[in-house]
């Protein structure tokens, strides 16, 4: 080999490492997912800003129908069921903020799975009155059913552009409801509300 084959050959080696590198770094920040927006949880002196679980919130892309269920139900990680907690009762105020990317196309508020209603909010900022979430929670119980106070998974769930109430309500079935109300989450965000002990 002569010198200057050895010099490229060096220059070439060098090059294809450093092109290596570059690649692995693109691939490291790629691999880092960008953090969600925050929806923002108070209670009397309390308040949280979480950000949604993982899996739960995917850069504006829209969330497949069984993930989103998931997420509202609290059960895609362990850190989904880590949502922060706030002891509430009769006549509390429960408020729901949220970062002006969420309310961009609107949000929804869930409670225990139902929703609060299907005309999404623009606003950054609602407040609720749990006795009012509280029955929200209640709907489907049977008449015969006494209300039992217990722990409520609240979550704020992000719209996209293709959320339409109208298509939603004249669904034929539960499960065509189901299917095209769960098919327009971008994100969901949780919280519970939990009773007081009582000694």
């Amino acid at each position: 080999m002569t010198a200057t084959t050895g010099i490229t050959a060096g220059t070439a080696l060098r090059g294809t490492l450093g092109a290596g590198a570059a690649t692995l770094a693109l691939l490291a920040l790629s691999a880092c997912q960008k953090p969600s927006p925050n929806a923002h949880f108070t209670l009397g002196s309390d308040t949280s800003s979480p950000e949604a679980a993982d899996g739960c919130w995917d850069d504006g892309e829209m969330l497949p129908g069984e993930r989103a269920r998931d997420c509202l139900a609290g059960t895609v990680t362990e850190e989904a069921e880590d949502a922060p907690a706030f002891t509430t009762q009769s006549g509390d105020t429960f408020r729901v903020g949220v970062d002006p990317e969420i309310a961009d196309d609107g949000w929804l508020l869930f409670v225990n799975g139902q929703p609060y209603g299907l005309d999404p909010f623009t606003s950054t900022y609602r407040s609720f009155r749990s006795t009012d979430l509280y029955a929200v929670a209640q709907r489907n119980q049977s008449p015969d059913e006494l209300p039992v106070p217990g722990d409520l998974v609240v979550n704020v769930a992000q719209l996209g552009e293709e959320y339409e109430v109208e298509e939603i309500f004249q669904a034929q079935t539960q499960e065509e409801f189901e299917q095209l109300l769960f098919a327009s989450f971008e994100g969901v965000w949780n919280a519970r509300l939990e009773p007081p002990d009582e000694d």
